[in-house]
């Protein structure tokens, strides 16, 4: 095999970023060479890496699983990537994959940690695996059931998405709360409550602070039942909230939980791991409606770094599609 070259998006410290070539390691026994097809922007935790925003105590937990380099110097960093094995075992070979690999043109990765795509979910969709897996954990943190009225601020992806699964439990009542109107459209195309402000009156057993602002848990203490779980599946990095937790938190027993994806939920850890849950989130992927939360508008690779200059100016709609110019079959 000739020698291989590869190039990758790195922030270089903060607020700069840049593209770097670099070669490549032959894949050993076990190993597969694979090219991205497409990698998705986790816009969210991106921009907090972007900007220099991850909390120094934090650095050595919030890495992804391939990184390269340190948040605070110059970092490759990214986890949501659909490629097709050029090279490896028969088993893999021409398969369509999913991993946590950073934005990179081609990579060498154990075989071990690839996820074939079903045939019945198309490589653009798979981008939002990322955010299922986030929905599932926060339903096994939360452990919802029928008759649970239920709470959702922000309707990015992953507040979407949670609605999405918990519309499928009988005998729920979601309310999905975000300023933005022009995300009811996709809300009603689920058949999930929309609206903009959460009503004076309304109250909930579950809520699930999807925003992003570290702002918001404050105003939910008048939204509180006796013992209401509020799951916080947003990261804010370095910004503070000033929470009154002398009020209704207090004599209502609230329960906060910060909902993680890097582990799986001690309410189904016996029985489940990472791999088995990704696996879960891609089968629950196959309905295209689903299409909706993801940005026609692609960035090309090489643009990456425009593309995140300007990230305090773009909006966080829904899923942003990097895309590496590669022919791809009907499944795009």
């Amino acid at each position: 095999m000739k020698k291989l070259v590869a190039e990758s998006f790195w922030i270089k410290k903060q607020n700069t970023s840049f593209i770097k070539k670099h070669p490549l390691s032959i894949p050993q026994k076990n190993q597969a060479l694979i090219k991205t097809i497409y990698s998705g922007i986790s816009y969210g935790t991106e921009k907090i890496v972007y900007t220099g925003s991850v909390p120094k105590n934090q650095r050595p937990l919030m890495k992804c699983p391939f990184q390269e380099g340190e948040f605070g110097a110059n970092v490759k960093y990214g986890y949501i990537n659909v490629g097709e094995v050029i090279e490896g075992s028969k088993a893999f070979k021409n398969k369509y994959v999913y991993t946590l690999f950073p934005h990179q043109t081609l990579y060498t990765m154990d075989e071990s940690d690839l996820t074939i795509i079903p045939e019945s979910v198309p490589l653009k969709r798979c981008l939002l695996t990322a955010n299922m897996e986030t929905a599932i954990n926060a339903m096994w943190d939360t452990l919802p059931s029928c008759g649970d009225k239920i709470l959702i601020i922000g309707a990015g992806i992953v507040g979407l998405l949670t609605a999405y699964l918990l519309k499928k439990i009988p005998g729920v009542e979601i309310l999905l709360v975000d300023q933005d109107n022009k995300k009811s459209k996709t809300a009603k195309t689920f058949g999930i409550e929309f609206s903009q402000k959460i009503p004076n009156s309304y109250k909930a057993n579950i809520i699930y602070e999807c925003s992003g602002n570290p702002s918001v848990i404050n105003e939910l203490s008048t939204k509180l039942m006796e013992e209401t779980i509020i799951c916080i599946l947003s990261w804010y990095g370095n910004a503070s909230s000033n929470v009154k937790f002398g009020t209704e938190f207090l004599s209502k027993r609230a329960k906060i939980i910060f909902s993680q994806v890097s582990k799986v939920s001690h309410n189904r850890s016996k029985y489940w791991n990472n791999n088995d849950r990704k696996k879960l989130a891609l089968s629950l992927l196959d309905n295209d409606k689903l299409d909706l939360l993801i940005e026609k508008r692609m960035v090309n690779f090489y643009d990456l770094p425009i593309f995140f200059s300007e990230i305090k100016n773009n909006k966080n709609f829904y899923c942003k599609v990097v895309d590496y110019g590669v022919k791809k079959n009907v499944r795009s």
